[in-house]
Order: structure tokens, then sequence, then C-alpha cells
């Protein structure tokens, strides 16, 4: 599949979703558009619609949280959030917005299933575990890779998502970030086929 097929949504909403992305690190900013590309591609891969600027702003929200931590609330909310004021800006209708949120919130569930849980999360969290663990990378052409890594470099991306892992899980013990980390994800995190 040619990646130039993929356009950004020319939405209010896209735009809002974007500026709020910009407030994050910018390793999240790249692990977000990255998380896009990646969860497209596979989607292109399984024959699965999406609806496209829902998924575009949930890549970019998904981790929106992440770098701030609050201790005993799982950092899914923070970037529902976020996303549902993006929304609210953009005029987005209610019944999209909270589609959206739930698919935020369930992006870090090990286990989700598309009939289960809703394509949007499902490929939130599978665009992102290649991008995070090289899950399932072997399903997108070794050209996308490099093309999207060229637009969207790394930068010490497995130290930081680590970094940001552990400060969740301890945040959130029991929550699932604390899981995750106990099933040794930062190790799946380092091992991932990629440089940094």
């Amino acid at each position: 599949m040619d990646l130039s097929t993929f356009e950004v949504p020319d939405s209010s909403f896209a735009r809002e979703a974007e500026q709020a992305c910009a407030e994050q690190p910018a390793a999240i900013v790249g692990h977000s558009y990255r998380t896009w590309l990646f969860g497209r591609a596979l989607a292109a891969v399984d024959r699965r619609a999406l609806d496209i600027e829902l998924f575009y702003c949930g890549s970019l929200l998904h981790d929106h949280g992440i770098a701030q931590p609050t201790a005993g609330r799982d950092f899914t909310l923070a970037s529902a959030e976020r996303m549902l004021s993006c929304a609210g800006a953009a005029g987005v209708a209610t019944d999209r917005a909270e589609v959206l949120a739930d698919a935020i919130c369930v992006h870090t569930t090990p286990g989700v299933a598309p009939e289960r849980d809703g394509a949007l999360g499902c490929y939130l969290q599978w665009g992102a575990m290649v991008d995070g663990a090289g899950l399932r990378i072997w399903d997108v052409a070794p050209a996308n890779v490099e093309e999207i890594l060229r637009r969207y470099p790394r930068d010490d991306f497995k130290d930081q998502l680590i970094g940001l892992m552990r400060a969740e899980a301890s945040a959130v013990p029991n929550g699932r970030f604390g899981l995750l980390v106990r099933c040794g994800v930062p190790l799946a995190v380092r091992m991932a086929p990629f440089e940094s």
C-alpha cells in the first residue's frame, strides 16, 4: 500500500487534535503519528474499515495523559478527557466522541478484539504495539516501516517509553500498565526491532 493514500482528515477536530498532540513530549508526539500510520496499515492488511477522522484524532491523543501520571487514576482517562475537549471545541457529535473515548480507554487492555472492543481501540493498540514492541511489524511492508520512521524518527523512544510505563505503573500499581510492567512489556520494548 502507498502511505500517501493515508491522508490527514481536513476537519476542525483533526486540527484541534494536532494542537493538543503538540502539547505532549516530543517522544509521544512521534509515537502518536507512528501509531496512526502503523494502525492504518494494519487495518488495510486486515481489510478492516476504520472511521478515518476518529482514528487519526485517537492516534494523536491516545497517550496524552501518560506524561503526567496520577496516583490511582489510569492515564487513558486523562487522554480521553483531552480528546473530549478537542471534540467539544470542534463541535463533534457526542456519540462519536464517546465512541473514541471508549477506544482510547480500551487501547491498553490486553486481549482486545474488534468484535467485542471495536476496531478503533484495537487498531490504536496494535498500531502502538508495532511502534512500541515491534509486534506485527512483519505485516507492514519494510519500505513503509522505513518511510514511517523517516517521517517520524524514534529518537531514544525505547528508553523514554519504558520510563513512562514504569512511572504509570508506579502511580497506578493495580492498573493495566502495572500488569504490563509486571508481565515484562518493558523487556519487549527493549527488544523491539528498532535502534532506539
